[in-house]
């Protein structure tokens, strides 16, 4: 049997364990079928843009495809490869599209793993303060002056006053999402971008995101209580759902949607229920 079929538990013994690598460089070298290619990812963005125009206003197809066809070329340059953990084609695609058309003045992230995100987005936004946050950093590979990069809780740095119509958050830091909503809203942001927020059906193919997700947070279903059980990777996890945990987050959202599955549509994935969510004034 080859070793890359075996599973994770097997491995688990001999102190190994197989993980999914970043999009190696996989695109079409003939331009027309690249273009092709270009053009039914602009299709699906610009379906999605004119859903949300109250966050992006309003936004015609062409710029969408001018910035679909720069991130195509962008992204076959990024500086690290084998980003293991970190975002992927899918997350990227949708973060540069996102911060290009919205062109914030203050971008905050949250949970920097090695810096491809912070790279991205000061490639979709040059001119943006960018604060990049991680209590752990020392897996940075990408550092640059113009993006400023703190080892600690973003709850810990004194941002100023925030125009909420200017600024944007990025949360991939595996932290209560309703916590980080509530944190958001508190500061005065108002438009925010959520990693790993499956719903909670799909909680197996994550490990332990942030709980509750936002997708957990505006599910009915879920009530106070509820014990949650799921497996990844051979362990068993569980949360029990307390409404503490929603930190009073749940009125504060106006508008949420999960970005559609480009990794999928490219067969180059990184689908991680990336989303998008506005907040009440």
């Amino acid at each position: 049997m080859k070793l890359k079929k075996l599973p994770n538990r097997v491995l688990r013994q001999f102190g190994l364990r197989l993980s999914r690598l970043d999009t190696p460089d996989a695109y079409m070298l003939n331009a027309q079928f690249a273009d092709r290619l270009a053009a039914e990812l602009s299709d699906i963005a610009a379906a999605f843009v004119e859903r949300h125009q109250s966050r992006f206003g309003s936004v015609d197809r062409a710029k969408v495809a001018t910035t679909v066809r720069d991130f195509l070329s962008l992204y076959a340059r990024r500086p690290i490869r084998g980003n293991t953990s970190g975002s992927g084609f899918n997350n990227c695609f949708w973060i540069y599209l996102t911060v290009r058309l919205l062109n914030p003045e203050l971008i905050v992230e949250s949970g920097v793993w090695k810096g491809q995100t912070s790279w991205l987005m000061h490639q979709a936004c040059p001119g943006a303060s960018i604060h990049s946050f991680d209590i752990n950093l020392s897996r940075l590979a990408y550092k640059a002056d113009a993006i400023a990069f703190h080892e600690m809780d973003w709850m810990d740095f004194d941002l100023g006053q925030v125009d909420a119509a200017r600024s944007l958050c990025f949360f991939d830091c595996h932290v209560n999402q309703a916590r980080r909503i509530r944190e958001a809203y508190d500061r005065g942001f108002r438009t925010l971008l959520f990693d790993d927020n499956p719903p909670v059906h799909k909680l197996y193919s994550f490990g332990t995101p942030g709980l509750p997700t936002v997708d957990m947070l505006l599910d009915d279903t879920i009530q106070p209580g509820d014990e949650i059980v799921w497996t990844k990777g051979g362990i068993e996890r569980q949360y029990v759902y307390a409404q503490e945990d929603e930190h009073g987050s749940k009125d504060l959202v106006a508008d949420y949607d999960v970005f559609p599955d480009v990794g999928g549509t490219t067969r180059l994935g990184g689908f991680t229920f990336l989303s998008l969510v506005g907040l009440v004034e």
